[in-house]
């Protein structure tokens, strides 16, 4: 792989970095916004969003679940009319939005009678390709029984689509369909599993203490267990999963009638069967990575993570798989209990030196693996009073990962929950001031060395986790993007965001790789439930943001209502300056907060940045001047419109421009300024500015 460098870059930059330092909270214009709400349960956001993507267009991909009614831009998202018992359906759907936000196509996942269809994971491949995970709780079997397979109805008569005459059972399976970005089917594949007993056979099982305990049943038309994967550049598949097997078979539920459980086996679209056999086998569940060639023509590899105490196991997916672009695996993922439990020792297959001893009732680790999934390192939290203290009740879960390639960072979210208010949080020997917190953790890619972290400075608790468990994190240009849940306020910046004791608010938080806060804004929603952001993309200056919340939320101008017990949503937010790297000028409590534009030496700065009515434009560190009367000075709003304003010369160089007309940026009409300055030598510097927001006064 080939690094850039750095230096060159430093050197042909035009313009190093227009940025603000800091930024209070404020509520900003979103270009547009999209949303829908069906019928939910009141325990389940059936309405809730589970990934996006976007080409190389900024078209974007967004793949979520939705209740029966659901709408979203007038158009119903379950295109046919249902038929049957309808009350309790999940659906899945994927949408394609052009940049403008008009709707490109959708397809969508549906069963009948109260069969739900969930999709659970999507990854755009080399801009040709979606690929997609998801569940069908139903292959069709019975009178007027339907599954709607995005664009294609499957009745009882016909499952060939699905499964092939030769599977050994049909029943519910794991999807993984390949499309081209018009929506179209480029390949599918259903998977599903079964085990075999120490004769080979597949095992068959009496259930006891049933109402019918002398029925039998077999056990190999049962789904996949689905969890997160990812592509590589040869377009092998990884998969993540934490089965159950040894925990439904070993203890003592059922009972083997021709032996004992001695391998899995795997089918791919009912003929392909991949059998393996699993080195250890204690009596709760471990974690294992499958790598498949493309196609799903074979199962090349697989490895095993084992713990002494189960995985943690919400929603059927648990943690995130990602990979580099040299084919690394990343797995961040959590085990423990809640029940007060220490969760004992993880160990690697393969690599026995490579192991976390257990000290936390939960924990999230890190680990990596090159292509051939061997380890390289392994990585986690310390939770207690000192790092070589014992056993804690504490809970720390890993969420989520992203790569920045141009710096080998890698970033994981997480949630710390400490019930010890003695105990700290340590990385590698590094205490962290993050208790009952969300966080990032800022780790080298290559070599796994941590670096920085930042948290959400709530005074009560904050959390990546809500009931959908599915966040995500973006970084670029030494920015790190992420939209947990706080509870009771935050304290970001020397200003202080309150909500209703008790309650949750939400927003977008922006840092830089060394934990500095850059940006808050505040999605102004307040629920009594941990809603964290799920999904976040960026696409050059567009952040495309996906959630879901139980309450109403104000964005800008546009406030959203679910009209059921939750609301999708999804945002495209426009900001010029996520082009450019961040830089952090100073310390946050000095005054005056400054951007700065250094070019040949000389550095235009701009103060106070944010603004409330005046700011200051002046030059450091070199010779050249602006001189009165030959310097021009231009002012653009992010809607491209673009006026000739004046400097009011303030001596030594400097000069005021007075915007106290200007909108804050909290109005439709506010948001960043780019002031554009031109010398008399020709040359012209851009400086970004903002106004202060109205939410903490004039």
């Amino acid at each position: 792989m080939k690094h850039k460098d750095p230096h060159k870059l430093k050197s042909t930059a035009l313009l190093v970095f227009c940025m603000l330092f800091s930024l209070p909270a404020f509520s900003q214009h979103f270009d547009w916004v999209k949303s829908y709400s069906g019928y939910s349960r009141s325990d389940y956001p059936y309405n809730h969003i589970v990934g996006s993507v976007t080409d190389s267009h900024g078209n974007l991909y967004v793949a979520g679940q939705f209740g029966n009614g659901a709408t979203i831009d007038g158009q119903d998202l379950l295109p046919i009319t249902p038929h049957g018992p309808q009350c309790d359906n999940i659906n899945g759907a994927i949408v394609k939005f052009s940049p403008e936000g008009q709707i490109m196509w959708k397809k969508v996942l549906h069963a009948n009678q109260g069969f739900p269809c969930t999709i659970d994971e999507i990854h755009l491949v080399g801009d040709t390709a979606l690929y997609v995970e998801s569940l069908v709780d139903i292959i069709p079997t019975g009178n007027d029984a339907y599954l709607y397979f995005y664009d294609t109805l499957i009745t009882s008569d016909d499952t060939s689509f699905m499964i092939a005459a030769d599977s050994l059972g049909s029943g519910v399976a794991t999807a993984f369909s390949i499309m081209d970005l018009d929506g179209n089917f480029l390949e599918h594949h259903f998977l599903q599993r079964a085990y075999i007993d120490s004769n080979g056979a597949v095992i068959t099982m009496d259930r006891s203490g049933g109402t019918d305990p002398s029925a039998t049943s077999r056990i190999e038309n049962q789904p996949f267990h689905r969890g997160p994967f990812c592509v590589d550049s040869d377009g092998n598949i990884y998969i993540g999963q934490v089965p159950i097997d040894n925990i439904a078979l070993l203890d003592g539920w059922y009972s083997i009638e021709n032996g004992k459980l001695s391998g899995v086996l795997i089918m791919v679209d009912g003929h392909s069967r991949f059998t393996f056999y699993p080195e250890n086998q204690p009596s709760v569940s471990n974690y294992r990575i499958l790598k498949f060639s493309p196609h799903f023509d074979s199962l090349i590899q697989y490895q095993y993570v084992f713990a002494d105490t189960p995985f943690w196991d919400d929603f059927s997916t648990v943690g995130r798989l990602l990979n580099d672009s040299d084919n690394n695996i990343y797995l961040c993922s959590t085990v423990g209990s809640d029940l007060g439990m220490s969760s004992g020792r993880v160990s690697l297959n393969g690599a026995p030196d490579m192991a976390l001893e257990g000290k936390e009732a939960t924990m999230g680790f890190l680990i990596k693996y090159n292509s051939h999934l061997e380890p390289q390192y392994i990585r986690q939290i310390d939770y207690q009073n000192t790092p070589t203290d014992g056993f804690s009740t504490d809970h720390y879960w890993f969420h989520s990962m992203a790569i920045d390639e141009d710096s080998n960072s890698l970033f994981v979210i997480a949630t710390v929950e400490n019930f010890v208010p003695t105990d700290s949080m340590f990385v590698e020997g590094v205490q962290l001031d993050a208790n009952n917190k969300a966080l990032f953790l800022h780790f080298d890619k290559n070599t796994g060395r941590y670096l920085s972290y930042g948290i959400v400075p709530s005074n009560k608790f904050s959390a990546f986790r809500g009931e959908v468990n599915r966040t995500d994190v973006v970084c670029k240009n030494n920015r790190v993007f992420a939209l947990p849940a706080f509870q009771n306020n935050i304290q970001w910046q020397n200003n202080e965001i309150n909500i209703e004791q008790y309650k949750w608010g939400k927003g977008l938080f922006i840092w830089d790789y060394a934990g500095n806060s850059i940006q808050y804004i505040d999605f102004n929603s307040i629920t009594p439930y941990a809603e964290s952001g799920t999904a976040l993309v960026l696409h050059d200056s567009i952040l495309y943001v996906c959630g879901y919340s139980t309450s109403s939320m104000t964005m800008a101008d546009t406030t959203l209502n679910p009209s059921g017990n939750t609301l999708a949503y999804i945002l495209k937010y426009v900001d010029t300056s996520f082009m450019t790297p961040y830089v952090h000028t100073g310390p946050q409590d000095t005054g005056d907060v400054r951007i700065k534009v250094v070019e040949d030496g000389n550095a235009f700065v701009a103060y106070p940045n944010p603004f409330r009515q005046k700011v200051n434009i002046g030059i450091e560190n070199g010779d050249l001047r602006i001189e009165n009367g030959v310097a021009k000075a231009w002012l653009t709003d992010m809607q491209g419109r673009r006026e000739e304003v004046i400097l009011t010369p303030a001596g030594n160089g400097k000069y005021t421009l007075d915007l106290t007309s200007r909108g804050s940026a909290r109005t439709s009409t506010g948001g960043p300024l780019l002031l554009t300055l031109t010398t008399a030598t020709g040359k012209t510097h851009t400086l970004r500015l903002l106004k202060q927001s109205e939410l903490f006064g004039k």
